[in-house]
C-alpha cells in the first residue's frame, strides 16, 4: 500500500501519483522549435552569466509550454515585482524564439536588478560578475513566487512500511510549504532529497529530515583524475561519521550520539540542474574534466522513494565556466530541437560539429529533462 497526495484545484482533482512519480512533461508541437530559437544575447556589462542562463532557459520546451498557455495569464500576479520579471521574460522568449537574430536584454536585466533589490539579494543589484546556478535558482524561485497560489492537499492511504513512513514524512513537508504556495515551476524544476540520520550499533534510522531542491551541488571525489557524474553522485549519498564533537543530538534522549549521516533522494524533478563545485575555499579552480552521458542518465539507484516511476534522463543544455576563481567568462552549449548542439557565447551562436566537445573541464552545470516514465 502506498502513501498518496492529492492535489485539489477548483472543480477538479489532480492527484500526484506517489508524489514525485509524475507523468513526464510534454512538450507540445516540438517541431516548432526546431532550427528556431538560435539568436545571440548582447553583454550588456558582465552579464555573461545571465545571457547563458537565458539561452538554456528558453530551451526548456517544458516551461514554454506553460508560459504560451491560457492559464499562465489567468494566475500571474501582474502587479508583483516577480509577476513583473516572469512577464518580462515571457516577452523576451518569444523575440528569442521569433527569429535568428540579435537581442540587447536590457530591460530584463534593468528588471533583474530592481528585484534583486527589493529582494535583498545584493549580487544581481549591478553588473558585478556572478555564478550561473546561483543565478538560475533565483530565478526559478522569482518565476514560482509570480504564480504560486493556494491549493488544498490531502495525504491519504495506510503506512505498512518503512517507505510509507518516510513517504508521510516528505508529503507533509510538501503540504506545510506548498499549499499556500503551489506552483507549476516547483512541478517542473522541484525534487526532495532526505538527510537521514542511523544508528551506528543497529543501523536503524533515527531521523529523516526531507527537503526540496530547484538543483543539486556536487563535489568531485578526491584523487579521482577522471570521475563520471555517476562518481559525483556516490560521493553525495556517501555516509558520514557524526562523532565527539560533531556528534548528533538527539531530541528524544536529550544526548548526544555518534551516528552516520547520509543525504538520498525521495525523487529527481522533470527537469534536473546539477552544478559541480570546482572552486576551493583556497581560490582555487578545480580543471577536472567530469564524464557526464549526453542520453540515458539513469538516476534510479540514488531513489530511495517508490520506483513507481523511471529516473532516466537526456541532456540537453551545459554551462561552461572560462577562466579563475577570480573571473572568467560563461557559455552554453545547447541542444536544438533539430537534435544538433550549439554554442552560445553571447552574440555568437554557432553549431558544434564535434558532439565530444561538450563534455570538458569547462563544463560547470549539466542541465536534463526527463524522457521516460513506467507504471503511470
Amino acid at each position: 500500500m502506498y502513501i498518496y497526495i492529492y492535489i485539489y484545484k477548483k472543480m477538479f482533482k489532480w492527484m500526484f501519483i506517489n508524489y514525485y512519480n509524475r507523468q513526464m512533461l510534454c512538450i507540445n508541437n516540438i517541431n516548432d522549435y526546431k532550427d528556431k530559437g538560435l539568436t545571440g544575447l548582447c553583454n550588456i556589462g558582465n552579464t555573461c552569466f545571465i545571457n547563458s542562463c537565458l539561452a538554456i532557459l528558453s530551451h526548456t520546451y517544458e516551461l514554454n509550454n506553460f508560459l504560451d498557455c491560457n492559464k499562465f495569464n489567468r494566475v500571474l500576479k501582474k502587479q508583483t515585482c516577480d509577476g513583473i520579471l516572469l512577464k518580462e521574460w515571457n516577452e523576451l522568449r518569444k523575440l528569442i524564439w521569433n527569429e535568428n537574430s540579435t537581442i540587447a536584454p536590457n530591460k530584463f536585466v534593468s528588471i533583474i536588478h530592481a528585484v534583486a533589490k527589493k529582494k535583498n539579494m545584493d549580487i544581481f543589484t549591478d553588473y558585478s560578475q556572478n555564478d550561473i546556478m546561483e543565478f538560475f535558482v533565483f530565478l526559478i524561485d522569482c518565476f514560482h513566487t509570480a504564480i504560486s497560489r493556494e491549493i488544498k492537499m490531502d495525504i491519504t492511504g495506510t503506512v505498512e512500511n518503512d517507505t510509507d513512513k518516510l513517504a508521510t514524512k516528505c508529503f507533509e513537508k510538501i503540504k506545510a510549504m506548498y499549499t499556500k504556495d503551489y506552483s507549476e515551476i516547483w512541478n517542473m524544476f522541484s525534487g526532495i532529497q532526505v538527510t537521514q540520520i542511523k544508528s551506528l550499533e543497529d543501523n536503524k534510522l533515527l531521523n529523516a529530515i526531507p527537503e526540496p531542491f530547484f538543483s543539486i551541488s556536487l563535489s568531485m571525489p578526491p584523487n579521482n583524475k577522471s570521475p563520471t557524474l555517476y562518481d559525483c553522485f556516490d560521493l553525495f549519498v556517501e555516509e558520514e561519521l557524526l562523532e565527539k564533537d560533531n556528534a548528533w543530538f538527539n531530541e528524544d534522549t536529550k544526548q548526544k550520539e555518534n551516528v552516520n549521516k547520509s543525504t538520498k533522494f525521495w525523487s529527481f524533478p522533470n527537469i534536473l540542474a546539477i552544478d559541480f563545485k570546482r572552486f576551493t575555499n583556497n581560490n582555487i579552480k578545480k580543471q577536472i574534466k567530469i564524464s557526464f552521458p549526453i542520453d540515458n542518465l539513469d538516476l534510479s539507484k540514488y531513489v530511495i522513494g517508490y520506483q513507481d516511476s523511471s529516473y532516466v534522463y537526456e541532456l540537453y543544455a551545459v554551462s561552461n565556466h572560462h577562466g579563475n576563481v577570480l573571473g572568467g567568462h560563461y557559455t552554453a552549449y545547447i541542444k536544438n530541437a533539430n537534435g544538433k548542439w550549439y554554442l552560445f557565447n553571447d552574440t555568437i551562436v554557432k553549431e558544434v560539429k564535434n558532439v565530444d566537445e561538450i563534455v570538458s573541464p569547462r563544463a560547470y552545470g549539466v542541465f536534463y529533462r526527463k524522457v521516460s516514465t513506467t507504471g503511470l
